[in-house]
């Protein structure tokens, strides 16, 4: 069988701890296991860890010598997810950003991230020293620098202008050791399709938005694995009944750099959403297993961003503070205006008016926070994200999984020996909760604990990795 040398291996280390484990055994007892699979909780369970691995999850009480955390009263979930963010690049410098927001990811609960652009090489470095445990941080995955038209931004933005250069581009990120490609939204036609046609030919998967020069169901069939964004992938284009007419006023706006017009395309497209076209495009996506993270925080978070600057925000405190000048009220006013407000909040609205329609269609979505924008903080804004699911129509398990098993499903995680849920053989990457997410999936902000790796981290100790990243941020410039 081909789980049995797998099982063997289990029964094995079980057997060892049963009779006198090792230091190193952790026992979570008398908890309710909400394992991400979809099944029921199961309550009253004894979840056995030995080194970064879970070994059983049964009725049993802890073997003697192992170090017993009493789980009475608390929900075990897996470690979350964040599919987007970035922490190296972009307003992320990392400079201070490891020191700061690796702490503030972990003590919310998100112990793997898929970072969407940034700078590859201090990526890279974190994720040995993480390996090697020299620093706390999450699992990294990793694309470097996104690709598409312009000008160059490094370490970020890598401009494409030929399809020569898309293929060039692939073939160095691939030697140099990118997990995915990312492209953007000003790719060229000719030199998107290169760069899905290069990735193939390597092996490689590639995610991001929706080019302008091309539909969704296009990039769909070219193979895209995920589209990220609802907004900045112009879904509502391919989904009005005068998607053609409105593209080509946008193209046309976008040109001439006039932003109301380009604005006014959009509302119309709004205004003319199709059931038909839009059924057709989710029937596109399911049939490619085209994944979408709709990064709903965002857009909604851009709509709030002037109220945001005018309250005390506590995350403030893990940026430098040349950044949080540039956040101040002024000049948030000076860059989005009452009228940009209102607009972005109708986007929003109707970010989550398709988020549903897709859900409702079986397109596959997963939980993504498009941090560190203005006021979208890693770590708490993907809590926030589990919330805007919820109220697009997922239930709060499936928002839930969002941010466990499917993303490991999507990162080709979810086998033996892989996370995303609370499994024998899994790695022991786990939150402990004060109240029951399935109820209310807002109590996924009620951290009692962190399980990295196997290390207990309670929440004494994840209050003073906070307090550490903030004096970090205190002594920036």
């Amino acid at each position: 069988m081909r789980d049995g040398p797998l099982i063997a291996f289990l029964f094995f280390i079980f057997c060892a701890t049963a009779s006198r484990a090792e230091p190193s055994a952790l026992a979570v007892t008398h908890v309710t296991v909400i394992d991400g699979t979809g099944g029921h909780p199961r309550s009253d369970r004894t979840v056995l860890i030995s080194d970064d691995r879970i070994v059983t999850i049964s009725a049993s009480s802890a073997p003697e010598g192992a170090r017993v955390i009493d789980g009475r009263g608390k929900f075990l979930i897996p470690g979350l997810c964040d599919m987007h963010v970035h922490l190296a690049g972009v307003t992320a410098d990392p400079k201070w950003s490891r020191t700061t927001l690796l702490p503030l990811l972990i003590a919310n609960g998100v112990t793997t991230v898929r970072d969407m652009g940034g700078d590859l090489a201090a990526l890279q470095s974190w994720r040995k020293k993480i390996a090697e445990g020299k620093i706390i941080g999450p699992r990294i995955y990793a694309a470097g620098p996104m690709l598409d038209g312009g000008q160059s931004e490094p370490p970020a933005m890598l401009a494409i202008s030929t399809p020569d250069e898309a293929r060039a581009a692939v073939r160095d990120l691939k030697a140099k050791g990118v997990d995915f490609i990312k492209v953007l939204s000003r790719l060229d036609r000719e030199s998107y399709l290169a760069v899905a046609d290069e990735a193939k030919k390597r092996g490689m998967s590639f995610v991001g938005h929706v080019p302008n020069a091309l539909r969704a169901s296009e990039v769909s069939d070219a193979g895209q694995k995920s589209i990220e964004h609802i907004f900045y992938s112009n879904l509502n284009f391919d989904c009005s009944a005068s998607e053609t007419e409105l593209r080509k006023r946008s193209t046309e706006a976008r040109a001439k750099k006039d932003s109301a017009a380009a604005a006014a395309a959009r509302d119309e497209a709004n205004a003319s959403f199709s059931q038909k076209k839009a059924a057709e495009l989710w029937q596109t996506l399911v049939r490619n297993k085209t994944w979408v993270v709709p990064t709903l925080v965002a857009i909604r978070t851009i709509a709030q961003q002037r109220e945001a600057a005018k309250d005390p925000q506590p995350c403030l405190a893990y940026l430098p503070p040349a950044l949080r000048k540039s956040w101040a009220a002024d000049e948030i006013d000076k860059q989005i205006s009452v009228e940009a407000a209102q607009w972005y909040l109708a986007q929003f609205q109707n970010d989550m008016k398709l988020a549903r329609a897709m859900h409702a269609a079986g397109v596959q979505m997963m939980a993504g926070s498009d941090s560190l924008d203005p006021f979208n903080f890693p770590g708490p804004s993907l809590h926030e994200e589990l919330k805007l699911l919820t109220e697009a129509g997922f239930t709060p398990l499936q928002a839930l999984q969002a941010a466990t098993s499917k993303p490991a499903e999507f990162l080709k995680a979810s086998s033996e020996g892989g996370y995303g849920t609370i499994q024998a053989g899994k790695a022991a990457d786990l939150v402990l909760l004060d109240a029951d997410p399935l109820s209310d999936i807002e109590n996924t902000k009620r951290i009692s604990a962190v399980i990295l790796r196997g290390k207990f981290f309670a929440r004494d100790d994840l209050d003073q990795m906070l307090a550490e990243a903030r004096t970090a941020a205190g002594q920036l410039k």
